[in-house]
This record gives structure tokens, C-alpha cells and sequence, in this order.
């Protein structure tokens, strides 16, 4: 290890203190919607809690503007959108069925695929909060580190909460209706334009299978996940660790040498990783000038799953593949089984694909599948029981060991450029 001043060992101390933050945000700031006062007052708690071990004057809490409703709300439209361009099609209007069906998929893929702003200014602005704070090195910066975690909470899935086992086939068929959608009306408007008429079973069977777009007129209600392991027991383990370098270094020694520590929790996670899009563009001059790695940490639940990302962002953004193989090989050293893999399609995103898209090196650390094939597995991820309890202390135990070690062993590495 580079410094002269050691970190403390992970202990079950440190466990038992994610453990009791998390509790403490859940039950204190429920319902953290971004743009809700719930959320605002949580990064205000994360603020105090980063301004224990951050140096003096580092931790800043940011706003930005975003259009939180935009990310999912529009799902009912897209099916009401559906429905009408099949109606279209019944009345031989096969030019205006695949203007309809073209605009739906077009969104969905922008929306829900790239995470795109195409909606946004159409729903109602609110004001997003980051939190950030550092810890410098008692030598000359070579580079640096950021620990993040995102804070807000999301809509329940109510799919995924009452049908799980049918979560995976509903979001199959509805997907590929959409996809079905503009091709049939495609195909019936060159028959048109020869003077034939698409036959009438055709647009029925697409009446009959939309019953698996009826689901998605209730995707999301009002009801808000309690977020333990998503995410705030990640958010609890980014202060742990900045509780192991920045106590040392407040009594008086660092930890140390030539490494930067960033400690930042992102808002707006959950409509589209608008937040950490909103950091990135704000600090963009600070993270390029300086060579950056970026531990991203979501969905904290089972060691088994223990797991940091190549690909984000429904597989559609690279992230480092070396930071996940370091991390892979530390847990292993470690007696930890891990594994390099990637957010599967359909499964959405976590805030280190904002950084992927920027060309920093990142990865996402997590213990949770992300193959949608186990989502009939008992989740409680995005449901109303992602409460701590249905968290393993050794998944805890494990992350906070491997950050751990990453940073002092990229500390080590720099010290000897």
C-alpha cells in the first residue's frame, strides 16, 4: 500500500452503519420521487453525512433542471397510440396507421432504449439535486476515483410487483408489437398503393394481441418504491468508504498518495440517469483533465450476484472492461465469487453508462441479476418491498472490501509511475 497512514479494515461495524443509513433515509425521506421535497431533504441528509469525512469545504450539492415524468408517463400513450393506428387499419387508412405505429416505436426506442430527451419539454420541469464531495491526496493528484450512487427512488412496477412470473412474456409481446406495428403497416400501404386491401384478419389479430399492451396502461401508478437495495444501500456503502480515507486523514495522517477521491450521489437516477448526465456535463472539464475511474454501485442485494459491468444502458453503451476485470480478480483474491457482465436489453440502466457515453472509464458494481429471466425469482426491486431486509450483510461486506481495495491498489500503481 502506497501511504503511510493505514485505512481501518472493513469490519462489521462498517456493515451494521450502511445498514442503519439506510434504514434511516427510508423511513425519513419516503417517496423519493426526483422534483419532491422528500428527495430534496435526503440530499441535503447525504450532504451532512459526506461533510463527516470530506475535506473542509469539498461537498457541494448541485441543482439542475430535469422532466422526471418524461422517462415513463408516456407508456399509456404509446399504447392508446396503438390501438388507434389498428383502428386505422380496419378502415383501409394504412398511410397514417404507420405514421402512428413509426411515432411510437420511435419514442420507445429514444425513450427506452437511449434514454434519450425526446418527451421532455412536454412534462413539467423540477429542480434535481446532486451531492459531491472529495478527498485529496497528500501528494501531487495522478488521478482519481469516483464512488457514486444514485439516492432517488422509482416507481413501483406493478407488472413486475403483482405478475412477476409474466413480467418477462408481457414485456416480450408488447415490445414486439410495437415493432410489428410499423412493418404490417408498412406491407398495407404498398398494397394499397397497388390497389389491394390488407385482409381483415390481420389488423383483428393485432386487436386480439394487444391485449398484452393493456398491462402497460398501469406499467407505473403513484405508488413509490421504499429503495433500499435500490438504492440507497450503495449510496450508505459510498459513505462508508468515505468514512475509511477521509477519518484517517482528518486525524491527522492520508491515506494516500497521488489519488483523488470523489464521493458523488446522483439524482434522477430513475427517469433516465438525467443526474449524472447533468455532473458529467457540469464537471466534464474536471473529469477529462484528470485520468478518472469511475465505481458506480446499484442494486445491492445477494452475494451470488455479485457482479460489475461491460456493457450499460441495455447493453447499448461500453463501460471499462478492464475496471470490471480488476474489480473481478480483487473479489476473487478476496474469497468472493464475481463475474464480469453487462445490463441485459430490456433491463434498463445504471449511472455508470452516463460516464461510458462521455469515454470515461467506469464500471457498475452490483449483486443482482439483470437477466430478466430471473426476475420471477422473489425481486423485490422496484417493488414495495425493496426494504433492507432483503439485503445480505456479505453482499454489503464484499463491495465495501473490494472499493476498498481498488482504490489502494490504483493508489500503489500510481505512486510508481
Amino acid at each position: 500500500m502506497s501511504g503511510t497512514v493505514k485505512t481501518h479494515e472493513i469490519t462489521r461495524a462498517h456493515v451494521q452503519a450502511a445498514y442503519a443509513f439506510t434504514d434511516e433515509i427510508v423511513e425519513n425521506y419516503p417517496k423519493r420521487l426526483t422534483g419532491s421535497k422528500s428527495c430534496h431533504r435526503a440530499s441535503e441528509r447525504i450532504r451532512a453525512e459526506l461533510h463527516r469525512y470530506c475535506d473542509t469545504g469539498s461537498v457541494k450539492v448541485e441543482e439542475f433542471d430535469v422532466h422526471p415524468q418524461a422517462f415513463l408517463k408516456y407508456i399509456p400513450g404509446l399504447v392508446i397510440l396503438y390501438f388507434a393506428c389498428v383502428l386505422l387499419l380496419f378502415f383501409n387508412l394504412p398511410i397514417a396507421a404507420f405514421v402512428g405505429f413509426a411515432l411510437g416505436l420511435a419514442v420507445f426506442i429514444a425513450q427506452f432504449v437511449f434514454y434519450r430527451e425526446m418527451l421532455d419539454r412536454l412534462f413539467p420541469k423540477v429542480k434535481g439535486f446532486n451531492v459531491h464531495g472529495s478527498v485529496e491526496p497528500a501528494g501531487e493528484v495522478k488521478q482519481q476515483v469516483v464512488v457514486c450512487a444514485h439516492f432517488d427512488a422509482a416507481y413501483v412496477f406493478q407488472i413486475l410487483t403483482n405478475v412477476p412470473k409474466l413480467y418477462f412474456p408481457i414485456m416480450m409481446v408488447g415490445i414486439l408489437l410495437l415493432v410489428i406495428g410499423p412493418l404490417v403497416s408498412l406491407a398495407a400501404s404498398i398494397m394499397w398503393f397497388y390497389g389491394m386491401v390488407l385482409p381483415l384478419w390481420v389488423p383483428m389479430a393485432m386487436l386480439v394481441g394487444g391485449v398484452f399492451e393493456i398491462p402497460f396502461l398501469f406499467f407505473t401508478t403513484n405508488e413509490v418504491t421504499p429503495g433500499a437495495g435500490d438504492n440507497i444501500m450503495a449510496v450508505a456503502i459510498m459513505a462508508e468508504i468515505a468514512k475509511l480515507f477521509g477519518e484517517p486523514k482528518k486525524s491527522g495522517g492520508n491515506c494516500l498518495q497521488n489519488t483523488r477521491l470523489i464521493f458523488a450521489s446522483f439524482d434522477a437516477e430513475e427517469c433516465g440517469i438525467r443526474g449524472a448526465r447533468a455532473f458529467i456535463k457540469k464537471h466534464r472539464q474536471e473529469l477529462e483533465g484528470t485520468r478518472t475511474y469511475v465505481l458506480n454501485m446499484d442494486t445491492i442485494y445477494l452475494l451470488k450476484h455479485l457482479n460489475f459491468f461491460d456493457a450499460d444502458l441495455n447493453s447499448t453503451v461500453r463501460v471499462s472492461r478492464q475496471m470490471a476485470e480488476e474489480c473481478v480478480a480483487i473479489a476473487r483474491s478476496l474469497g468472493y465469487h464475481a463475474t464480469v457482465s453487462r445490463m441485459s436489453p430490456g433491463g434498463g440502466s445504471t449511472d455508470a453508462a452516463a460516464f461510458g457515453e462521455a469515454g470515461i472509464d467506469a464500471t457498475n458494481i452490483c449483486a443482482m441479476s439483470f437477466q430478466l429471466k430471473d426476475y420471477e425469482q422473489g425481486f423485490v426491486y422496484h417493488t414495495p418491498n425493496d426494504y433492507s431486509k432483503h439485503i445480505e450483510p456479505e453482499a454489503v461486506e464484499a463491495i465495501l472490501k473490494v472499493v476498498r481495495q481498488y482504490i489502494l491498489d490504483k493508489d500503489a500503481a500510481a505512486a510508481r509511475t
